[in-house]
């Protein structure tokens, strides 16, 4: 028996496994573990797990798996359900710092009609060895099915690709999968589709690495959207993501990128680990 959190940012759903105090999933059985509880007709089903654990350098330790097993350095928002838990769990103060794979991310986590929570980002990196990509990626020309699209990249924890488009009411996925399995991305990339409404507004629609699929709302992939809308001019420094999931509200600044949105708890409940491995 394993008792799970379910927890969803703006429908990018998790389940949660609580770590802090022991180990529960053993290391070495942790991918197969994320696949089969993040399956959605014969687990829990998510898109991802995170586990909460101990941190000796910070107030609790992040780590994050795609539902396809393997881990990822960051994730914007499962950060946000994490913290959300770790501080209604009484594991944290209301702002925190968490230890992740991309570095020691500062938070807010507050209550005003729900919960929120403000996630200090970072700076956005842009250059092709920390995206990473093997070649100039601002502004790249890719042609796909008679189309030319121009490809944008940028590390907001993980590597992101925005495609900005007049419309988005079209089928993302082949296009998307053609650009996260290009040659000139080593580690893959994530996809977003961007649609500037205003200089204080953009439409996203996200393909995510790990998950392989699209996601309702991809934290890390709208900072990615509003840091290059912002550096390209289309955008004001604070700007609304509006994503199928709900709305995330971006601020840059010289020094860092903020994105504050909302957690939710879904239920908790007990998980029969030992019925879920025999899918």
């Amino acid at each position: 028996m394993v008792r799970i959190t379910k927890m969803h940012g703006n429908g990018n759903d998790f389940v949660l496994v609580d770590e802090f105090k022991e180990a529960v999933i053993p290391e070495e059985d942790k991918p197969k573990f994320v696949r089969a509880v993040c399956h959605r007709n014969f687990g829990v089903g998510a898109d991802g797990a995170l586990f909460v654990q101990p941190s000796e350098k910070a107030d609790a330790r992040f780590r994050y798996f795609n539902s396809d097993g393997s881990e990822a350095e960051m994730c914007g928002n499962g950060i946000r359900c994490f913290s959300r838990y770790v501080v209604e769990e009484g594991y944290a103060p209301e702002i925190l710092k968490v230890e992740t794979l991309a570095g020691i991310l500062e938070l807010e986590v507050y209550r005003e009609n729900g919960w929120w929570v403000r996630v200090d980002m970072g700076k956005p990196r842009f250059g092709k060895g920390e995206i990473p990509a093997l070649k100039d990626v601002w502004g790249y020309e890719l042609e796909f099915e008679g189309k030319k699209y121009r490809l944008y990249a940028a590390n907001t924890g993980v590597p992101h690709v925005v495609v900005f488009v007049d419309n988005l009411d079209f089928d993302i996925i082949p296009l998307a999968r053609k650009i996260r399995y290009m040659d000139i991305f080593p580690e893959g990339t994530n996809v977003n589709f961007a649609k500037v409404e205003s200089t204080d507004r953009i439409v996203v629609r996200t393909y995510e690495r790990g998950v392989e699929d699209e996601t309702l709302s991809c934290g890390t992939g709208s900072v990615a959207v509003a840091a290059i809308a912002g550096k390209l001019g289309l955008v004001n420094r604070k700007v609304e993501i509006i994503t199928r999931g709900g709305v995330l509200k971006i601020e840059i600044t010289d020094k860092t990128t903020y994105m504050i949105g909302g957690a939710s708890r879904v239920f908790d409940g007990v998980l029969r680990v030992d019925e879920l491995y025999e899918v």
